[in-house]
């Protein structure tokens, strides 16, 4: 039996892993949800939790793997005070498109939790750990067991997904979740939203609160804010990338791009100019 390929060379690209454990009283607990140009890896191994990512709920369980893909909408909610200890990867994909396309290519919103087989998932987690104890110097090994760790997400992808999703989800929060997905450009304020449903604003912010662990109106400014860094990415002007994601002013959209991405609209568009260089 044989089996050739071609091994191409691969451009430097960015990989960051830690294992963290976040307590009652550490501030990550109210750490604000994540829309970045990177892929992540989430592994929960102790706490009471579940992820949202785009309009889905996922219950996770120690071992429960959870990837997301640049500009994937998604944050950790608790449910208790229990200690959260995970292992948390993430990585650049820009650089080499044709090699983590299996990541960048999947429809948003699917194919995010894996829950592998028992023996796969201890050889798994063991692979993770090695990776947060490598040696840098050790670049073959390093890269070894993180194409090791891909591998297992690769394959889990395909054969070990869990379809679990909006578990403990109302049915009327999901249609508005829905509704907010597909029209988030066109709603100006909570207030449409409250009144499209026929629910009190207090009732909605309870359920977001309770659900999602954010208000409703913080949820419809990331949606506006996610797809204007998917524009600029697309090199539309900021001015589009404003008022093409649903915000009447232009001033405002700069301020809270600022203070969502630590950088302007037009410093972030360059920034990925250059990338492209």
């Amino acid at each position: 039996m044989n089996n050739s390929f071609m091994m191409e060379s691969l451009n430097p690209f960015f990989v960051n892993v830690s294992k963290i454990n976040v307590t009652a009283s550490n501030a990550e607990r109210k750490t604000a949800p994540h829309i970045h140009e990177y892929c992540e890896i989430y592994v929960n191994l102790t706490g009471n939790v579940s992820f949202v990512i785009e309009k889905n709920i996922y219950s996770v369980k120690s071992g429960d793997i959870i990837i997301t893909k640049p500009y994937e909408y998604h944050h950790c909610v608790y449910h208790d005070d229990s200690d959260h200890l995970h292992f948390w990867i993430m990585f650049s994909v820009n650089e080499n498109p044709e090699l983590f396309k299996f990541l960048t290519e999947k429809k948003s919103g699917h194919r995010n939790h894996i829950r592998l087989s028992e023996e796969k998932e201890q050889k798994f987690i063991t692979h993770c750990e090695n990776l947060t104890k490598s040696n840098p110097e050790n670049r073959i090994s390093q890269m070894a067991i993180f194409f090791q760790i891909l591998s297992y997400i690769e394959e889990g992808m395909e054969k070990y997904k869990v379809s679990n999703t909006n578990v403990s989800l109302p049915k009327s929060l999901k249609n508005i979740l829905d509704y907010i997905n597909k029209n988030f450009a066109s709603i100006h304020s909570v207030n449409e939203i409250s009144e499209k449903f026929f629910i009190s604003i207090s009732t909605l912010e309870r359920h977001f609160k309770q659900y999602l662990s954010m208000t409703p109106k913080r949820y419809l400014e990331d949606k506006k804010l996610q797809n204007a860094c998917l524009l600029l990415r697309q090199n539309a002007s900021v001015t589009d990338a404003c008022f093409e994601s649903g915000f009447d002013d232009y001033s405002h959209f700069i301020t809270i791009f600022k203070k969502k991405f630590e950088v302007t609209p037009l410093k972030y568009k360059k920034s990925l100019m250059t990338e492209k260089l």
